[in-house]
């Protein structure tokens, strides 16, 4: 087959990509999860951070989603309807501090799925596509060295079908 690459050909690096430890709190999970925004802008978005613990084993991922609830924003208690007139400042509320300060241990999801680096695109699109997961970790044995994301097979795949069909008939 032409197209061999391998899962570490298009991950993202764990240098690259945004990851803490398990007792960072949510408010500095959002300052890492904005700031990585900003660093890698028009190259890619991060929509997760992978935890890590003291031994820097890969112990969960926290996602966009998980840590904007953990933070138990009023909206989602249903104390401020949501209508165009509301504003972020409502939807904060007066216990955001408290939660912002909660470790993302809490709100963090276990690892549902991982692939080795030197794995074929194909699994880790399994893998992805099984899971129903958009990221996930790329491990070298069971050390964390970045993260694929259904994104960048998604450019590979579209690569592969655009080309075979600009292709002549036989």
């Amino acid at each position: 087959m032409p197209n061999q690459k391998k899962v570490r050909e298009v991950m993202i690096p764990l240098e690259d990509y945004p990851h803490i430890p398990q007792w960072f709190t949510l408010r500095q999970a959002v300052a890492i999860v904005r700031e990585s925004t900003i660093k890698y802008a028009g190259v890619y978005k991060p929509r997760a951070v992978m935890v890590f613990d003291q031994d820097h084993r890969l112990v969960g991922i926290l996602t966009i989603r998980a840590l904007l609830k953990g933070l138990e924003l009023v909206f989602l208690q249903g104390e401020v309807p949501v209508h165009a007139a509301t504003t972020i400042d409502n939807l904060l509320g007066p216990d955001l501090k408290q939660q912002a300060e909660r470790p993302v241990s809490e709100v963090m999801s276990p690892i549902r799925a991982s692939v080795q680096a030197d794995a074929s695109l194909v699994q880790a699109l399994f893998a992805l596509i099984k899971e129903n997961v958009g990221t996930m970790p790329v491990l070298e044995g069971d050390q964390a060295v970045g993260m694929v994301r259904l994104t960048e097979l998604f450019l590979e795949i579209s690569q592969a079908i655009l080309k075979k069909t600009n292709e002549e008939p036989p």
